[in-house]
């Protein structure tokens, strides 16, 4: 059997430690999968610096736009493009690979795919332990793939993560035999997936998750609320600890019964960090989360 391939492309804009925690972790990690840097105009001076030092792995990707996601989707299509590789990890500054990832992780990745022909996108991810009924319940688990399977509720209109979600690994021939073009959300991602794929399957042993409490740009925008949160939560990534070896082993070992929630199995270096994890700084306080809302509403009726 020919050795299935992967690349990673990292998505970035602006958040500087959050970016080299991330490669750092990918470095650790999965320190044989060659990655690039999607950079979509970043001009944080600290941003910028360390782009620099990174030399050609940095794609400039400049955007025209200033809607919500700015470039984000446009140069996730220009990585499925320009992808060399039989696999994809999509990836965004925010994120950190926590445990060692091999070939013999990336053969796993390829028998789920191999044996689904209808499936395009494989999640990376932990789940999040502020959703555990949501997942128990729309998650069954598949021992003999060993992997998880989504359960459709029909009131249910969201394909969003039944068929895609914006972090996943990608089957790069099938979207490109398909024709595959990202629209620009990921619930209008979720629509197309609809009509060509399958469910998308949840790996059994994720090795991905969010940094909690991350500064989130809005329009290429940091609020006056994410950074006032930012600055009260003390400006530092809250990154996490690997996981170690006799830990990722019993991770691997586990019964699916056991679902992989990220509080269970990924802590963060800082002790102090609230479980379950909070995305997104603003949310953290009431505060910060008040002046967000507000800046966000009235930028959206100044533009009317």
């Amino acid at each position: 059997m020919k050795t299935p391939s992967l690349e990673i492309a990292i998505f970035s804009y602006n958040r500087g430690e959050y970016l080299r925690n991330c490669v750092t972790s990918v470095l650790r990690n999965m320190p044989n999968v060659p990655f690039q840097i999607f950079d979509d105009g970043s001009d944080d001076p600290l941003t910028v610096a360390y782009l620099q030092s990174l030399g050609e792995q940095v794609r400039p990707m400049k955007s025209a736009s200033d809607d919500r996601h700015g470039g984000y989707y446009n140069n996730m299509q220009f990585a499925l493009q320009t992808c060399q590789s039989d696999y994809l990890l999509m990836l965004q500054d925010d994120l950190q690979i926590v445990r060692p990832f091999g070939l013999p992780d990336l053969v796993k990745m390829h028998g789920l795919f191999e044996h689904n022909p209808d499936v395009a996108f494989i999640s990376p991810l932990f789940m999040k332990g502020s959703k555990r009924a949501y997942f128990q319940q729309r998650y069954r688990a598949d021992d003999t793939l060993r992997c998880y399977r989504w359960q459709a509720d029909p009131t249910e209109t969201s394909k969003v993560p039944q068929k895609y979600a914006d972090i996943a690994l990608l089957h790069v021939g099938r979207l490109r035999e398909r024709g595959w073009q990202f629209s620009s959300s990921e619930e209008g991602n979720g629509i197309s997936a609809n009509a060509l794929w399958g469910d998308m399957i949840q790996a059994a042993e994720p090795w991905v998750f969010y940094v909690p409490e991350e500064p989130a740009y809005r329009g290429r925008v940091l609020t006056f609320g994410a950074k006032l949160a930012a600055k009260m939560s003390g400006n530092q990534v809250k990154a996490f600890h690997d996981m170690r070896p006799q830990a990722a082993l019993a991770f691997e070992q586990r019964p699916l019964s056991v679902y992989p929630f990220a509080e269970d199995f990924v802590h963060t270096i800082d002790p102090t960090v609230r479980k379950p994890y909070k995305f997104n700084v603003y949310r953290t306080r009431w505060l910060p989360l008040i002046l967000n809302k507000l800046e966000l509403w009235g930028r959206l009726l100044l533009r009317r």
